[in-house]
């Protein structure tokens, strides 16, 4: 049986952090929490740390995802780990989902091939016991299981990206690399894309939710898909296009519904002219 730890990346998180948490570090050996808040207080860190099991990392700077995510990789193949569950600080699992999950990926006949399994986080399922295996191409970071074994082959979350995109970068390369990877559809993560608010529709006046974003998390959102899409457009360019559909959403929905539109607007001219100049990393 090959041995689990988890790994989650936070930043100012609210009280059911501390939950969420909990939803899953039982069923792993070990769990890394990476705290990128500069200032996070003693409550959030007692709190955590009365968690069994847990390993925490605070150094007061905000590092982004791939920093911390490569960070947790090399810290658990350092203490002899297989697998590590990457977890965002508001995903959580129901019960008995995180058992079936580590049931599902034991039971799977080629894992060795297997850069990373993933879950179902849109449409929930109502069977969970019968693994449901699908090969796609993009897993997001949060829910799912990185084959450490591949780490090293398929190289290091990519840190020019700082956050967003994260994921996805990584996933393209490991297919390049001829690796699969596998996400479970009867498994279900309750996870958030960003902050949701109702707003009645401009084009037929019903009341329907909206993904919603600050000014800041639409400058990575747009400038890290115009990296990726230059640097994979030829060999993915069914995804990037549907990736680009998505895109055109966000900014839509922000451009007409955020309260912040002008800034939002700003830091989407700015993204397009620094991905133009590929000024990357960390926005200052």
């Amino acid at each position: 049986m090959p041995g689990f730890a988890a790994a989650v990346i936070l930043y100012y998180p609210d009280e059911h952090m501390i939950e969420n948490i909990r939803s899953y570090a039982a069923f792993v050996s070990k769990l890394y929490v990476y705290d990128n808040s500069e200032n996070p207080g003693d409550l959030v860190k007692d709190r955590i740390l009365q968690i069994p099991g847990v390993s925490y990392f605070h150094d007061g700077v905000n590092k982004g995802i791939a920093k911390r995510l490569n960070d947790a990789c090399m810290s658990a193949i350092k203490d002899g780990f297989d697998w590590l569950l990457t977890m965002d600080q508001d995903s959580a699992f129901e019960m008995n989902n995180i058992k079936n999950y580590f049931n599902c990926i034991n039971q799977y006949e080629n894992s060795a091939r297997v850069a990373m399994f993933g879950v179902q986080f849109e449409n929930k399922s109502e069977e969970n016991t019968t693994c449901k295996p699908l090969s796609i191409q993009e897993l997001i970071t949060s829910g799912s299981c990185v084959n450490l074994i591949h780490f090293k082959t398929i190289g290091n979350f990519d840190e020019d990206l700082f956050i967003d995109m994260v994921d996805i970068e990584y996933c393209y390369r490991a297919v390049l690399k001829q690796l699969a990877l596998i996400q479970f559809q009867n498994i279900y993560l309750q996870h958030s894309l960003g902050k949701r608010s109702f707003h009645r529709s401009l084009k037929n006046l019903n009341i329907t939710s909206r993904t919603l974003h600050s000014p800041v998390r639409m400058y990575y959102i747009t400038r890290n898909f115009l990296y990726v899409s230059r640097k994979y457009r030829k060999e993915f360019p069914a995804r990037i296009k549907t990736n680009r559909q998505d895109l055109f959403i966000r900014i839509k929905n922000n451009l007409l519904y955020n309260k912040e539109r002008w800034q939002v607007i700003l830091h989407i001219i700015k993204a397009i002219n620094h991905a133009r100049k590929n000024r990357m990393g960390k926005l200052n």
